[in-house]
């Protein structure tokens, strides 16, 4: 785990807007072996720390793995799911719509290149998942806004992620390889490196195609 002094704003201010930053946000699965500058990894997990949580409560951790061993295992067996999981399931299924099956192609790629990131962000929360609905939301809601917070963090350095949870299939395993104790739940895996691709808008739906207003199928006070 990082722990450290916040730097200041000066010291950290990238040049890139937040708006540049989110509409620019890819996964990003092809990462170049290059090492990450140890002061943009910590820099992205403060960002991170930033985020709000329920009650303030900030019971986060992040395990950040530059290490070429852990690396290795951990992508063994993540490389060992996807194989089983996307690979020989759900791809050899042949029943996926062509969008789909090009995006879990394209997760195929990470399968098997994990370990080739320079570095890989285990993030992780305190307690166990509650099993209460409003409970869980608030629970998921303690991390989720942190993790796009180092995403976007990496995205002004230039840094390329993405959010990853197929772990989740062998998270003893992946405790048992970081030292994570029983007390916390691993959450997410996020590789991180300089991108072989570009950036760019991400393919998505319009808003207007999902944005109700004052009620569900509210038009909105321009609509024709």
């Amino acid at each position: 785990m990082l722990c450290h002094d916040s730097p200041t704003l000066e010291e950290v201010m990238p040049d890139l807007s937040a708006h540049e930053a989110i509409y620019s946000l890819r996964a990003m699965r092809r990462l170049k072996p290059n090492a990450v500058p140890e002061d943009d990894l910590r820099y992205i997990v403060d960002a991170a720390t930033q985020a709000p949580s329920a009650a303030n409560s900030q019971d986060w951790a992040f395990v950040v793995v530059t290490d070429p061993e852990p690396r290795r295992r951990l992508g063994e067996v993540y490389r060992a799911i996807g194989r089983k999981v996307i690979r020989d399931r759900v791809l050899a299924s042949g029943e996926l719509p062509h969008e789909a099956e090009r995006v879990y192609r394209r997760a195929m790629i990470l399968v098997e290149h994990l370990e080739e990131a320079p570095a890989l962000i285990l993030v992780a929360l305190r307690g166990t998942p509650p099993t209460t609905a409003a409970e869980a939301s608030a629970w998921f809601g303690s991390i989720y806004p942190a993790i796009q917070n180092l995403m976007l963090a990496a995205r002004t350095r230039g840094l390329g992620t993405t959010l990853t949870t197929l772990h989740k299939i062998r998270d003893d395993d992946v405790k048992a390889i970081l030292g994570i104790p029983d007390a916390f739940e691993t959450i997410a895996l996020i590789p991180v490196g300089y991108p072989q691709g570009s950036w760019g808008r991400p393919l998505r739906r319009p808003s207007s195609a999902v944005t109700h207003w004052d009620r569900w199928n509210g038009r909105g006070p321009d609509a024709d």
